[in-house]
């Protein structure tokens, strides 16, 4: 008799850790009848991201999907501007996913109308997904050729994002290692309504070519999604921005005040090809300086190679009507090969 009841207690540990372990794993039904098994990282500008317990990292294509299942919590944005925090459930109709919200409410929702799909209460840096790039550019300052390196890197919480973004653009020649332009910032946002959102911005920017050794800038404000769309969204900031700046010539110019207006637009089509199209067009009017006026625009321009690596296009334009007698206008293209993960 012991031994039965240590046998039967034996079986049900075995079947329960199995069923345990099975809760935990995620699931990707696609239409043509493949299924993935795994843990779903998130998703964004249309493709959703699984660690395969076979294939290890993938990016779906969301109109490929059939019907999902995550077993775990996740901030979820929807192209008609709702943000909803819950876990994903399979739905009777395909292309659909139910969402069981914290409160106990499920939602119904179309999976191509998921526009963001972000893992909370996890590890640190299984949330973490972004972008390098390295590649050739032209750029106005040097009228040659030149290498270029930038990163991007996204974290986000429930009602908190983050962004990390990092480039350099430089010369190397007979004299020396020149640093023509470099940028590095770091963005947050504060989410307290579906379309609104505080932001802070901190930045430092170095550009010869208009005479600036180096410029510290600091930007608190707010913005409005005007546009979000199942392929498409359009963001726009604003506030108040406190700038420090050193001219190549040695001037510092103490503490700026302007006022910014930001536009930022995304777009990204996955059938073929994959294209995926953003531009960040910002124009400061100085406070301080009356008269001055300062635009700054970056656009990307990405096409899927193969998997996870992109060939991008990335021109930009800045340009100052106060910054020196030679120069008000900086262009450059540069073109390189992007990883994402």
């Amino acid at each position: 008799m012991f031994r039965l009841f240590v046998s039967i207690t034996f079986l049900a540990f075995i079947i329960l850790g199995n069923l345990a372990f099975a809760q935990v794993r995620d699931t990707i039904v696609l239409y043509k009848g493949q299924t993935l098994i795994g843990e779903i990282k998130g998703g964004q500008y249309g493709e959703i991201y699984i660690d395969d317990i076979d294939l290890k990292m993938i990016h779906v294509k969301q109109y490929k999907i059939k019907s999902l299942t995550a077993n775990r919590t996740f901030k979820i944005e929807t192209s008609d501007k709702r943000i909803l925090i819950g876990m994903m459930k399979p739905s009777t109709k395909d292309g659909c996913v139910n969402i069981l919200l914290d409160t106990g409410t499920i939602f119904d929702a179309e999976i191509m109308s998921l526009n963001t799909i972000f893992s909370v209460n996890q590890h640190f840096f299984s949330q973490l997904n972004g972008s390098v790039s390295t590649g050739f550019t032209y750029t106005k300052s040097s009228e040659i050729g030149q290498f270029n390196l930038s990163a991007n890197v996204f974290y986000m919480t429930s009602f908190w994002d983050y962004q990390l973004t990092a480039s350099t653009n430089g010369t190397l020649d007979s004299i020396g290692y020149s640093r023509d332009r470099e940028e590095l910032s770091f963005f947050t946002a504060y989410t307290f309504s579906p379309t609104w959102f505080a932001a802070i911005n901190l930045a430092y920017q170095r550009n010869l070519e208009l005479d600036i050794a180096r410029r510290y800038q600091q930007m608190i404000g707010g913005g409005n999604k005007l546009m979000v769309r199942q392929y498409s969204q359009l963001y726009a900031i604003t506030g108040l921005v406190f700038n420090q700046e050193k001219s190549t010539s040695g001037d510092q110019s103490g503490l700026l005040l302007e006022l910014p207006v930001l536009l930022k637009f995304n777009f990204f089509k996955y059938s073929q090809p994959n294209i995926q199209i953003s531009t960040q067009q910002t124009v400061f009017f100085g406070l301080t300086q009356k008269g001055r006026i300062r635009f700054s625009g970056n656009t990307s321009f990405s096409w899927q190679i193969i998997r996870d690596f992109y060939l991008t296009i990335n021109p930009y334009t800045n340009f100052d009507n106060q910054s020196s007698e030679t120069s008000d206008f900086d262009y450059g293209v540069s073109v390189s090969v992007s990883y994402k993960f």
